[in-house]
């Protein structure tokens, strides 16, 4: 039984090395592959086509009268692979760009190889080493897949050509041992770099979301108002913001405890994001108060929004050891125009309306005015 069991789990152990991450995270796995992809072919695609014509030397060791012949098949063949150093004006992506350059320097090899007398069997090692620096570099399975497969099949095919029988199984079963060894090295790369990547990614989800409420933090909401301001501004579109505040939390606090209080922001938090449309999002700008991004929003619908985020919040009922608690908050709206400078000053705009809720009787929604534009210098 316990056999079994180990057996078990080393087959789930190995599923979970094949099986992709959930949702957008392999997406932007994929991302950080490829961008890392990038930045590597600039540099090791010109030592590999380096290392691929130096070794016209061992041909001209090994078979002289060939020695010409195979050295201007390997600067074409790496020449042609050159086209992917570098992105260029070429419209492929890394992954695209490195199973090419693989594909072509480790096809000079192959041939090269065939044409010098024992050539082929002699180049075994730096063929399976070829395979083995390709997964350190592109772990994905069938990216490597795409990269190995023409070079594997031109050795097959020319092994077969020109090798005895014999020779030729050899041959076949020496690269054939080394490729799944090589498959199973881009695995483990693939493992560790995912495992990587969920940890790099709990780090940025802690530095990005509130811990208490689960809303982006200060300086996360605020990097992504600048940038969608910045865009706003650049291809004329609407966006407005809302800061919320809760009515009276000190008094929450007060009377019920910190406790519940911060089953308050929890709750509140909750029933704004359900208001929210997918391109919205809230953060957390101070202790009981928010601010709620809303791009591509003019001030009627964004008016309409903290008014639906209002109510649902006006309608939450928490339980307590005294009595069920319920709470209001106030929300102040501004909508971006000529006059913000930036993002503080769209960010005051509300603000003033917010106090300008407060002030008019608390659990309502207030509207800033348009502002008026700095007079230059």
């Amino acid at each position: 039984m316990h056999t079994v069991e180990r057996g078990d789990s080393g087959l789930e152990e190995l599923q979970r090395l094949f099986q992709p991450l959930e949702g957008e995270l392999e997406q932007h796995f994929d991302a950080q592959v490829d961008a890392g992809l990038a930045q590597l072919l600039p540099v090791l695609g010109p030592v590999f086509g380096v290392f691929v014509i130096l070794f016209a030397a061992w041909d001209a060791w090994l078979d002289p009268e060939r020695a010409l012949l195979t050295v201007c098949v390997r600067i074409a063949m790496v020449l042609l692979g050159a086209l992917a150093y570098a992105g260029g004006r070429l419209r492929w992506n890394a992954a695209w760009r490195c199973a090419w350059l693989y594909a072509t320097h480790a096809g000079a090899m192959v041939i090269c190889a065939t044409l010098v007398a024992r050539g082929l069997v002699l180049a075994l090692p730096g063929l399976t080493g070829a395979l083995f620096l390709l997964a350190l570099i592109e772990p994905r399975p069938h990216r490597f897949l795409l990269a190995t497969l023409p070079s594997s099949m031109l050795l097959a095919l020319l092994a077969s050509l020109t090798l005895a029988p014999a020779m030729f199984l050899n041959t076949l079963l020496l690269y054939g041992l080394s490729w799944p060894l090589a498959f199973g090295v881009a695995l483990a790369n693939l493992h560790l770099r995912r495992r990587l990547f969920l940890a790099e990614q709990t780090v940025l989800d802690a530095v990005r979301h509130d811990s208490l409420t689960g809303a982006l933090s200060r300086a996360y909401v605020t990097e992504l108002a600048q940038h969608d301001l910045l865009l706003a501004r650049r291809h004329g579109r609407p966006l407005a913001v809302a800061i919320l505040d809760i009515d009276h939390f000190k008094r929450v606090n007060d009377t019920w405890g910190h406790a519940v209080g911060d089953q308050a922001l929890c709750a509140m938090v909750k029933a704004c994001k359900g208001s929210l449309r997918a391109s919205d999002y809230i953060g957390r700008i101070g202790g009981e108060e928010f601010v709620c991004v809303m791009p591509e929003t003019g001030a009627g619908d964004a008016l309409a929004c903290a008014e639906r985020m209002r109510t649902a919040v006006a309608a939450v009922t928490l339980a307590s050891a005294a009595e069920p608690l319920r709470f209001s908050i106030s929300a102040g709206v501004a909508v971006l125009d000529s006059g913000h400078a930036s993002w503080n000053d769209l960010l005051r705009e509300a603000d003033g309306a917010l106090y300008v809720a407060k002030e008019t009787g608390r659990n309502r929604t207030a509207l800033a005015p348009p502002a008026v534009p700095r007079a230059p210098g």
